[in-house]
C-alpha cells in the first residue's frame, strides 16, 4: 500500500468507529458481552493504547531515516516477519492473542475520554503517516512496544499496515460487541 491509501484507511476506521460508538450511553460503551470479553470502549481503549505506544517507537526510526535521507517509494516489502505479524492481526481472527500487560486497557472508562484518546491517536497515526511520505519504509525499522516483545523489529511499512489490520480486527470486535445477544437498547 501507499502512504495515501494508509492515510484513507485510517479515515475510514474514524468513520465507522464514529459511526458504531456515536449513539452509545456510557453503559453500553462499556457493557461487556460475556466473562473476560471486552466492551466497545475497551476494544478503543487498547487500540489508543497499542498505536500510541507503536507510533512512540516509530516516530525517532522515520526521524532519523529522513536524517540519513533514507528515501524510497511504494510497493513497500513487509518482509517475512512483517507480512506474518500483518496477517495475525487481520480480522477475522481465527483465535484471541493475548494482550500484553501495557496494551490491556482499563474497564469502564467514560466514553468522552475514550473516543478523545482514540481519536488524537488516530490524528497522529495519520500525521506520522504523512511525515514517512517519500522515506524507504521498507529500510526504516523499530522495536515493538509491548511488554515482553522488544525482541520484535519491523520495518516502518509492517509497522502501518499491522497497525491498520489490528485496528480493522478490533473493530469488528466491537461490532460483535453490538451485535451480541443482551446487548443493552
Amino acid at each position: 500500500m501507499s502512504t495515501a491509501e494508509w492515510r484513507d484507511a485510517v479515515l475510514a476506521i474514524e468513520v465507522e468507529s464514529r459511526a458504531l460508538s456515536g449513539p452509545l450511553s456510557d453503559a453500553q460503551f462499556n457493557w461487556r458481552p460475556g466473562e473476560n470479553r471486552w466492551s466497545i470502549g475497551e476494544c478503543l481503549n487498547h487500540l489508543a493504547i497499542t498505536t500510541g505506544l507503536m507510533l512512540e517507537q516509530l516516530r525517532p526510526a522515520l526521524e532519523q531515516g529522513r536524517a540519513e535521507q533514507r528515501t524510497g517509494a511504494p510497493p513497500y516489502r513487509l518482509g517475512l516477519m512483517g507480512g506474518w505479524f500483518t496477517r495475525m492481526m487481520a480480522t477475522p481472527g481465527k483465535r484471541t492473542i493475548p494482550a500484553p500487560a501495557n496494551f490491556v486497557p482499563p474497564s469502564n472508562v467514560p466514553k468522552a475520554e475514550v473516543l478523545a484518546a482514540f481519536f488524537a491517536v488516530q490524528e497522529k497515526l495519520r500525521n506520522t503517516i504523512l511525515v514517512a511520505e517519500g522515506l524507504a519504509l521498507d529500510r526504516i525499522t523499530a522495536r515493538s512496544a509491548a511488554k515482553g516483545g522488544g525482541w520484535i523489529r519491523l520495518n516502518a511499512a509492517a509497522w502501518f499496515a499491522s497497525t491498520l489490520a489490528h485496528e480493522r480486527r478490533h473493530l469488528a470486535q466491537a461490532k460483535r460487541v453490538r451485535a451480541a445477544p443482551g446487548f443493552p437498547g
